[in-house]
This record gives C-alpha cells, structure tokens and sequence, in this order.
C-alpha cells in the first residue's frame, strides 16, 4: 500500500463510516479500483478506530456530560441508601461527610438520572452485537466479504432504510424509549456485521422504526459505535501490527480517517435536521445494482 492509497482509503473509510452506506463495503470494494490486494479485517477495524476518536472529540461533551452524570446519579443513590441507615454512615468513606442529597424533583437529579439512563441504554444495545459478533466472526471473514454479498446488503439495508424513513413516527424522545425498544435497535445494529448493511445506517434503521426522530436516530447511533469499535480494535490490534507493523502509510490512512469522519459527522448531524435519507438510499440502491452487474 503507499501512502497516496492510505490516504484515500482513510477518505472513503472517514466519509462512509457515518453516512449510512457502509464503511466496510466501500474498504472491501475499493481494492478493486486501486488494484491492490484485498485487505484484512484488521485493517478494517483500525479504520474504524481512527473514526472512533473522532467520534469521542466530536461528541466529547456529550461523553463528559454522560459520564458525570451517571457518576453524580450513582452518588445520589448511595447517599439516598446511606440515610436510611445511620448506624452504616460513619464507617463508609467520603460518604460520610455528605450532606446534600438531591431529591427527585430537583433538575440535577433529573440531568443525571438521564445520563445514567442513556449509557444504560448504549450498555444494552451494544450487548448483542458483541456476542453475534464474536460467534460468527469466522463465517463472516469466509462467506461476506465479497463483492455479491456486499451487493445484496446494500440494495436490502437500503430498502429498510427508505421503509423505516418514511413511515415511522419518529416522534420519540431518547429518554422515554423503553428497554425493549432499545434493545431492539442493538439488535438491528447486529445487521451491521455484514459489510453492505451499514453500522450507521442499520442503527438509524432500527432507531426509526421503534418511533425515535432522524436526529435522536443519528446521534444515538454515533454513541453506540463508540463501544463497539473499540472493544473490536482493542481485540484486533495484535493482528494489525503483525500484518503491517504499523508502516507509514497505514498510519496517514489511520489519521486521514479521524479527520474525515469528524468532518462528516458535521454534514450529515446539520443535513439530517433539514431532509431525509433518502439520498444515501438512492446512492445504496444504485451502487448495489452496479456491483451485480459488473460481478
């Protein structure tokens, strides 16, 4: 690989990450165009890593608030538990010192309970993408990584994409989204596996069809790839360095990645306020018949 194609490959993998048109597809496809070998999964995944660390800059308030948040619930509730047991309080550390526990009504218990409720949420849905993931990560190397595969998971994640855009409500709020409902959209999100389908585009699907808005959608499904793509690099690192021993090129790939996606977060968070999907539907839907007609 030199460096001009890691820079292009970190160009398609940072614009393609957050649209909702598959990052994997377009890093599996790409090859074919540049003339180079296929690359492994590895190389996918530190893509995907570099699109992380945009992701946590770009929302990196949002991160803060939610952290905090769950950290100041967490205390609340411990405090709230202390004071029904005197006797406990002096022998428990710094809690014993505390004398302002916040009561349900108050908006800062209201703030933290709803971080507290949303990381419980990105918790829950990033549960079954995790173990699918684990189990059929060898049959997903053998059996989707090609072109017709690819092809088909375009056209069927883009036909899911345009049903869920335009005939769901859309009308739900984040925070009063029940467990089922975010558990189903994890569950969409396990669609993701199959390179064609769209981590994004697969969250945003789910999302949609259990009533949550195009904006509430979309953010969701940035914070839920956060887990994901880091339990997944952390996981494939020593692959990565065995295969390229972390070359320049790889690595202006890695950075051109991060940068592109924090651009292109930017793009589609003010687009989707103004229109819909439908764009990255007509784009999915004529890419995949393209790729059935030239394989």
């Amino acid at each position: 690989m030199t460096i001009i194609q890691g820079i292009i490959l970190g160009i398609i993998q940072g614009v393609t990450e957050i649209l909702p048109i598959s990052s994997t597809a377009h890093l599996i496809l790409t090859p074919y165009i540049l003339g180079i070998d296929q690359l492994p999964i590895s190389f996918d995944i530190m893509m995907n890593f570099g699109s992380f660390i945009a992701i946590i800059v770009y929302f990196r308030d949002k991160w803060l608030d939610l952290i905090v948040g769950t950290l100041n619930y967490t205390k609340i509730k411990i405090q709230s538990w202390i004071t029904k047991y005197p006797p406990i309080r002096p022998y428990i550390p710094r809690f014993k010192i505390m004398t302002i526990a916040y009561s349900p009504d108050t908006e800062f218990y209201r703030q933290s309970a709803g971080s507290a409720q949303v990381l419980g949420f990105l918790g829950l849905a990033t549960i079954p993408v995790l173990v699918i993931g684990y189990l059929a990560q060898d049959w997903i190397e053998l059996y989707a990584r090609n072109p017709i595969s690819i092809a088909w998971t375009l056209i069927g994640g883009g036909v899911l994409l345009a049903i869920a855009d335009k005939f769901a409500t859309q009308k739900t709020p984040l925070l009063q989204m029940s467990a089922f409902k975010i558990l189903f959209v994890g569950v969409s999100q396990v669609a993701s596996l199959l390179p064609g389908f769209s981590r994004s585009g697969s969250t945003i699907t789910g999302g949609l069809l259990m009533g949550m808005s195009r904006k509430d959608s979309a953010a969701f499904a940035f914070l839920l790839g956060a887990p994901v793509i880091c339990i997944a690099t952390l996981a494939n690192i020593p692959d990565f360095i065995q295969e390229y021993q972390l070359n320049i090129a790889t690595i202006i790939a890695f950075l051109t990645s991060g940068i592109t996606t924090y651009i292109t977060i930017h793009f589609l968070y003010t687009m989707i306020q103004k229109q819909s999907f439908m764009p990255f539907v007509i784009y999915r839907l004529i890419l995949g018949i393209s790729i059935l007609l030239l394989f």
